[in-house]
Formats: structure tokens, C-alpha cells, sequence
């Protein structure tokens, strides 16, 4: 019998960081790895989207979304 992995425990394939620019007080370069969704600014806080990505349906250690009902 083969034991489940938990997907956040498995190695990510390939991950890279991006690197995005606060559109509240345009702080440049700021780093976000590909899996995430958000990033906080370290300059302002807010709070800055990111994707969504092709990438993100094979990226195990994605949120995945809530059922739809």
C-alpha cells in the first residue's frame, strides 16, 4: 500500500521568483515566488496580487480553490 503525500510536502517543480512593483507606492522589485498569490509591501503594507499563472494548475503547493456549491 503507497501512503498519500501530502502536496504542500512535495518538492515544487521548478519555482522561480517574480518581481513586482507596489501600485500603491510604487516600490519597485518587489519578490514574489511563482507559486504565491499575494505579497505584502515591505514599504506601504498592502497587500499586492499576483497571477493567476497557467503555471498555477500544476504548481502542487497552490491553494487550491473552494468547491463551487
Amino acid at each position: 500500500m503507497q501512503l498519500q503525500q501530502e502536496p504542500s510536502a512535495r518538492p515544487l517543480p521548478d519555482p522561480f521568483p517574480d518581481y513586482v512593483t507596489c501600485p500603491v507606492c510604487g516600490e519597485p522589485d518587489i519578490e514574489i515566488w511563482c507559486y504565491e498569490e499575494t505579497v505584502r509591501c515591505p514599504t506601504c503594507g498592502a497587500e499586492i496580487s499576483h497571477g493567476p499563472f497557467p503555471c498555477w494548475t500544476a504548481c502542487p503547493r497552490r491553494p487550491l480553490p473552494p468547491p463551487t456549491p
